[in-house]
């Protein structure tokens, strides 16, 4: 079975956080839970010019995940496609897999006390949709597939943008 993956084009990020929203609608979170963040690096200086860039930051489904090594009470799984997922009903709200997450994606949710962590809407993608942050992304800066699917996007998409940026005077590449 493939493994799909969610995947970030920061170079397509807008800061424009309907992701988050979206994901928080769906999931009906708190105001202080959030499966999907989008961060700001920035701004810094490059070549004289000012560059901010947004980086939408979520559960990375890892090949071998920490929260779920630390879970003392076996709470937290993983699908055949590589999905990870946390049962609320076993989980005792003790915060190991929070602290043991490298990327923060793991969240402790105060008004179910428990923890949980972006779930890459399964039920959706079991529905054959995708999950609704990266159907609401506007720039398409999330992507659902495969990281195959995503080289040949990005690839596509370079190939695009060089084919656009040609000098008016002689037509060359830029």
């Amino acid at each position: 079975m493939k493994k799909m993956t969610l995947l970030s084009d920061i170079d397509l990020c807008t800061g424009c956080r309907a992701c988050e929203t979206a994901c928080k609608q769906e999931h009906n979170l708190p105001v202080e839970t959030k499966w999907m963040s989008v961060v700001r690096v920035g701004p810094h200086e490059i070549g004289g010019k000012l560059f901010m860039d947004f980086v939408p930051m979520h559960c990375r489904h890892c090949e071998n995940p920490a929260c779920m090594k630390a879970c003392p009470v076996d709470a937290i799984s993983k699908r055949a496609d590589g999905i990870v997922l946390f049962d609320e009903d076993t989980c005792t709200g003790c915060e190991e897999c929070v602290q043991a997450c490298p990327f923060g994606a793991a969240q402790f949710n105060p008004e179910l006390g428990v923890a949980q962590a972006c779930n890459l809407c399964h039920d959706r993608i079991d529905q054959g949709l995708m999950p609704v942050c990266a159907q609401n992304c506007p720039t398409e800066a999330l992507v659902f597939g495969t990281a195959q699917d995503f080289t040949q996007m990005r690839r596509d998409r370079q190939a695009a943008t060089r084919m656009h940026r040609r000098f008016p005077d002689t037509g060359e590449l830029a």
